[in-house]
C-alpha cells in the first residue's frame, strides 16, 4: 500500500518541482530583471551620448589654440546659427538665434606677427560688445608666450569706447601700444610681434563691423 502511495506522490512532487524551475528560468525574460541588469542603457545616458552632437555640449577648444572659424563661432554663439555676408572690407559672418534674429557678428582678421601670419576670429553682439576672441591659425615660434588670460581681455568691451580712429596706423608694430590703449588692453611681454598682430586684427574687426552696422 505505501509502495503504490509513494508511486504517485512522488510524480507529482517532481512534476511541481519542474515548474518552479521553469518559473525561475522564465524570471530572465521578465522585464522588470532586465531594467535592472541593464541599468547602463537607461534613457538619459543614451540622451547623452546622443547629445554629443548638440551645439550646447562642444568641446571648448581653449582661445589660444587653432581652430575652424566654424568652432570658433560655435563657441561664441552657443547654439545659434550663422551664415556669410560680404561687404566692401570682405566676409564677415552673421550670427543669429533660433527664432531668425541677428545676436551678433563674427569678424575674421589675419596680421602678420614674428614669423607668421596669426588669424584670429572677433565676436560681437548685436549690441555692439565684444564677446571674445578665438584663434585661428597661427605658427608663431613665440607662441608659448601668450597666456588664455590675454585673450580675457577682449570679453565685455563696448566697441563704442574704442578710439583711435580714423587715426589707427596698421603699420605700427613693433610696438603698437596706441592701439592697445584705444582698446583698453595690455601687450604680451616677450611676444611684442605676435600681441601686436592680434591688436591690429581686434581692431581691424572693429574697423568692419563699424562698416557693417554703419551701412544697415
Amino acid at each position: 500500500m505505501k509502495s503504490a502511495i509513494l508511486g504517485w506522490i512522488l510524480p507529482l512532487v517532481f512534476m511541481f518541482s519542474g515548474c518552479d524551475s521553469g518559473i525561475e528560468n522564465n524570471n530572465i525574460n521578465n522585464t522588470s530583471d532586465i531594467i535592472e541588469t541593464d541599468d547602463i542603457d537607461v534613457v538619459d545616458d543614451i540622451d547623452n551620448i546622443n547629445n554629443i552632437n548638440n551645439t550646447n555640449n562642444i568641446t571648448i577648444i581653449p582661445a589660444n589654440q587653432n581652430k575652424t572659424e566654424a568652432q570658433a563661432l560655435a563657441q561664441l554663439f552657443p547654439g545659434a546659427s550663422f551664415e556669410v555676408a560680404t561687404s566692401a572690407s570682405g566676409d564677415y559672418y552673421i550670427v543669429r538665434d533660433a527664432q531668425s534674429a541677428v545676436i551678433g557678428y563674427g569678424v575674421a582678421n589675419a596680421n602678420w606677427g614674428f614669423d607668421s601670419e596669426v588669424r584670429t576670429l572677433t565676436g560681437i553682439s548685436a549690441a555692439g560688445e565684444t564677446l571674445g576672441l578665438e584663434t585661428i591659425t597661427q605658427r608663431e615660434s613665440w607662441w608659448y608666450y601668450v597666456p588664455l588670460s590675454f585673450f580675457t581681455q577682449f570679453k565685455g568691451l563696448p566697441m563704442e569706447n574704442v578710439t583711435l580712429l580714423p587715426g589707427y596706423d596698421k603699420n605700427c608694430s613693433p610696438g603698437c601700444t596706441s592701439v592697445y590703449s584705444a582698446i583698453g588692453v595690455d601687450a604680451i611681454s616677450g611676444a611684442t610681434y605676435t600681441s601686436d598682430a592680434m591688436i591690429k586684427n581686434v581692431m581691424d574687426g572693429f574697423l568692419h563691423w563699424d562698416e557693417v552696422i554703419s551701412a544697415q
